[in-house]
């Protein structure tokens, strides 16, 4: 699982417009919002696709980057963009399994019948850092009930007004006594527990 405030995976990939996204070299000024779609033959992340197209502007005078990625090959994700009439916002495509799987994304395998390629990641959302962080992250293990980019820019406005931490950073230990969950120190009074 990737954690906020820990360095994000390297991932390089070609784009729609010719030239390759690398996160690390191509980051805002706030940051990037790196958006995992599941594919060609998912009608949900088109309709993303055209929700975050309608929000570039605003994400631009936030000062972040946004991409869009999946494994779909650059066929595919042409016909996406056709589909789906998106022009501005920046499209990757060939992402491997083992980089959706670096990022923590969920895989899943084809249906029977469907035009779903044999395996393709489901959804996912990162806002990553300047500094090579993960500040926040919206990962799902199906296509619904996805967060609307405007909330995900929303997120990144809070950040940068309030100077809010990433949350969900800790990774130490933990100990269960009477049935509750509590964070204790290694050398605290319950020690023993670890």
């Amino acid at each position: 699982m990737l954690t906020p405030t820990q360095p994000f995976p390297d991932l390089t990939l070609p784009t729609l417009g010719g030239d390759d996204f690398d996160v690390a070299r191509d980051m805002g000024e706030n940051g990037t919002v790196v958006v995992f779609y599941r594919g060609a033959h998912c009608p949900i992340c088109k309709a993303q696709l055209k929700e975050i197209e309608g929000l570039l502007d605003e994400a631009a005078a936030q000062k972040v980057n946004v991409v869009a990625v999946s494994g779909d090959t650059k066929s595919r994700a042409d016909a996406t963009v056709e589909e789906t009439g998106v022009q501005n916002l920046t499209i990757a495509h060939d992402l491997s399994m083992t980089e959706a799987r670096d990022w923590g994304l969920h895989i899943s395998k084809a249906r029977d019948g469907s035009d779903e390629p044999e395996l393709f990641s489901e959804p996912g959302i990162f806002y990553l850092l300047p500094d090579g962080t993960i500040y926040a992250s919206w990962v799902q293990s199906f296509p619904f009930a996805r967060p609307s980019f405007e909330d995900v820019l929303a997120a990144v406005k809070f950040r940068a007004d309030k100077g809010y931490p990433a949350r969900g950073s800790y990774t130490g230990p933990l100990a269960e006594h009477d049935g509750t969950l509590k964070v204790e120190a290694t050398d605290g009074p319950h020690a023993e527990a670890y």
